[in-house]
């Protein structure tokens, strides 16, 4: 039976030379595992560089973001989410209030507004005086976050919601301007509630 998306079976004339007509683009890729985000991850991903990485209940998706803009601009940040906490918007707005995040876009699953009308209230309230804040709902359980700075483009995927109870996760941290792109779509192209 084949697969509709790719042929795992190599094709005969690559399995004689198959290196001659493979075309290489600089892609490194690290495994990690860890329990504090900002003292073991050493340094950002390169452009079109992964990290794959597991943690130990000890951060949660929220966390790339001040990680990214200790040392750089984040001119757009798009997250998605099933669940958001208070001290997460807190912490969303202060970034934006201090301009390390210039135009902020969640979507949140609307569940989350009948399961926890509190906190939408807040969220809503908070940004009506901000301008380049925006909130979308509608049924999602995507859990990706990008980021573009000046020369980066960050995508953060994984398990982990953007709430205060992160267990055991995983992670892929990226810089592809690429996957970026495609990642926009999630945003772009939803069916909105």
């Amino acid at each position: 039976m084949k697969n509709k998306y790719f042929d795992l079976t190599p094709r005969k004339e690559e399995k004689k030379n198959s290196s001659a007509h493979f075309v290489s683009k600089y892609l490194a890729i690290h495994y990690q595992k860890i329990k504090s985000l900002d003292k073991e991850l050493q340094r950002l991903p390169n452009a079109e560089e992964i990290f794959f990485l597991q943690s130990d209940t000890s951060f949660n998706a929220f966390t790339f973001i001040p990680l990214i803009g200790k040392t750089q601009s984040i001119k757009e940040m798009h997250a998605s989410t099933y669940s958001i906490s208070r001290k997460v918007i807190d912490a969303l707005i202060q970034l934006y209030d201090q301009g390390i995040i210039e135009k902020i876009t969640l979507l949140i699953s609307d569940s989350l507004i009948k399961r926890n009308p509190t906190t939408i209230d807040y969220l809503n309230a908070l940004i009506s005086e901000r301008a380049d804040f925006e909130v979308f709902f509608t049924w999602v359980h995507a859990k990706v976050c990008i980021a573009k700075t000046n020369d980066h483009f960050f995508i953060i995927e994984g398990s982990g919601n953007w709430a205060s109870n992160a267990q055991y996760e995983q992670y892929i941290f990226a810089n592809s301007k690429g996957v970026y792109n495609f990642r926009l779509k999630l945003f772009t192209e939803c069916n909105l509630r």
